[in-house]
């Protein structure tokens, strides 16, 4: 380029006007002119060759940047990818956790359905198996006509009828329970007429069941009972409050203490 502004230049210096310097040559007008082009020449060119350099620098940044945009945008595409591949594989862990909680629960429900039948089976099987002990007693105060009594006596029947498992003494009149459970006990007694007669049967010297009867013009019977649940070893006994007479007539009349086991 700055060799056609050169041409030009020379191309017009025919034409050029003299010097309005009367001392100036027109050679030295051409040459003064020619320095002035060509300094401006040399000025644009080290412009343009700095704006060469520029733009081959701003092309080199932009081809790095390029590269580095392709770097992150597959950097971004790879952490997509993976993104998607926990996604998969936490919903696959929680689908398979809830799927063996499932399992796991639905197999204890079935484990504990099992224990029950079987555990009810076993307890069924141990009912048939226990055997309540016959525990039971009978006996009756053999008298003749009238039996006084005083306070705080306890009451003999000696005469047992029956004794099974051994627990009354007719030399006492104490019941031993020889097996721990729930028994039933009950007194039959007859009071001699116009006399108060007051009774009570006793638990190991606490009271089951009290009773008092006074019949003024004839002879009756009067009967009381008590459930207790007493300890192996421990003794039930009947003794009179207060004093009082009993009425024994064999043909019709018994006093009487007797008591069986209910329930182990």
């Amino acid at each position: 380029m700055w060799r056609w502004l050169v041409l030009m230049v020379l191309l017009g210096t025919p034409l050029a006007a003299e010097p309005s310097c009367p001392v100036c040559s027109k050679y030295d007008y051409e040459v003064s002119l020619l320095e002035r082009v060509l300094s401006n020449e040399l000025a644009l060119k080290n412009t343009l060759d700095k704006i060469s350099e520029t733009h081959a620098k701003v092309e080199d940044t932009l081809k790095a940047i390029q590269g580095e945009n392709v770097k992150l945008n597959h950097a971004m595409t790879a952490l997509e990818i993976k993104k998607k591949e926990m996604d998969e594989r936490l919903n696959n862990s929680i689908n398979s956790g809830i799927t063996n909680v499932s399992e796991t629960i639905s197999e204890m429900k079935t484990n504990v359905q099992v224990l029950v039948a079987k555990t009810e089976k076993e307890l069924e099987a141990m009912k048939e198996q226990i055997v309540v002990p016959l525990v039971i007693f009978h006996a009756r105060l053999h008298i003749e006509a009238k039996h006084t009594l005083t306070g705080n006596q306890v009451v003999v029947f000696k005469t047992v009828l029956v004794n099974e498992g051994r627990g009354y003494d007719p030399t006492t009149g104490h019941f031993t329970a020889s097996v721990a459970g729930v028994y039933m006990f009950t007194v039959q007694y007859c009071p001699y007429v116009a006399v108060g007669i007051y009774l009570e049967i006793t638990h190991e010297g606490k009271p089951l069941q009290r009773s008092n009867h006074y019949e003024k013009d004839s002879y009756v019977c009067v009967s009381m009972q008590a459930f207790a649940k007493v300890a192996m070893g421990e003794k039930v006994w009947v003794r009179s409050l207060y004093s009082g007479d009993l009425n024994h007539n064999e043909p019709y009349q018994w006093n009487s203490f007797a008591g069986f086991l209910v329930h182990l």
